[in-house]
């Protein structure tokens, strides 16, 4: 569904905020992407061919859709700028195919960013809207956590690509480090190797068919300690892991 485009002089109705809104950026391609995104009633698509000034919120935008290179700005100074007022907005970058992977190796330590490459731009809706439902959850397993601080528990979630995504205070102390230095870390980095793959070869697949797996397995702390811990291992529906870790 596409609204009025924020270019011309007329006003934006009020948006269903129950369909995810998504704002395109670009000075190249900008109504071929809208007309990608444009095929579905579950999303509200609206345009522009530039980006707020430098400080100005982007209002009632659920997800950003940037063409780069747009307006001589490197990708990354596009996201830093986005993010200085939306620090959780999720963005999907549109490049050409041979720049996709060096930009996303340069967006690779930012959370909520893809990057898709114009020869795929078909795959466009669906990856916007994998982004928006990883972002949903990651904001219910947020208040979940809360609710378990207290219990003691700690716990871990692990993205579908395999990085920590947001741990507890308990997981924090029991891995001795900070929760911002564990966030962004492969989870292999958490194990011994005998660990790392008997849980990719076991435990897993277990979790992938919709069964809990649980073991006892060795943990590396960041001072270099081992630690033998309790694993319970669980999935979300959009692959993520979670990990509850209980030391023996």
């Amino acid at each position: 569904m596409i609204v009025p485009s924020i270019d011309g002089s007329d006003p934006t109705p009020p948006l269903d905020r129950s369909t995810p809104s998504v704002l395109v950026v670009a000075d190249a391609d900008r109504d071929r992407l809208e007309s990608v995104l444009a095929n579905t009633d579950s999303l509200s698509v609206r345009s522009s061919d530039g980006l707020p000034p430098e400080g100005v919120e982007i209002p009632d935008v659920d997800c950003l859709v940037c063409r780069v290179p747009f307006a001589d700005h490197e990708p990354t100074d596009i996201v830093d700028r986005v993010r200085t007022r939306h620090e959780q907005l999720p963005i999907v970058l549109v490049s050409s195919t041979d720049e996709a992977a060096d930009i996303r190796e340069a967006v690779a330590s930012i959370q909520w960013i893809d990057v898709v490459p114009e020869a795929e731009a078909g795959q466009l809706q669906h990856r916007l809207t994998r982004l928006l439902e990883r972002r949903r959850l990651s904001a219910l397993s947020k208040r979940s956590l809360a609710g378990v601080e207290l219990a003691g528990d700690a716990i871990g979630i692990v993205d579908p690509d395999g990085h920590i995504e947001l741990v507890n205070r308990s997981f924090a102390v029991l891995f001795g480090a900070d929760r911002e230095t564990l966030v962004g870390r492969p989870w292999e980095a958490l194990f011994d190797a005998e660990t790392v793959d008997h849980l990719e070869t076991k435990a897993i697949p277990t979790v992938a068919d919709g069964w809990r797996w649980s073991g006892t397995c060795t943990a590396h702390r960041d001072d270099g300690d081992t630690v033998t811990a309790r694993v319970a291992l669980d999935g979300l529906e959009d692959g993520s892991l979670v990990f509850v870790v209980d030391e023996s």
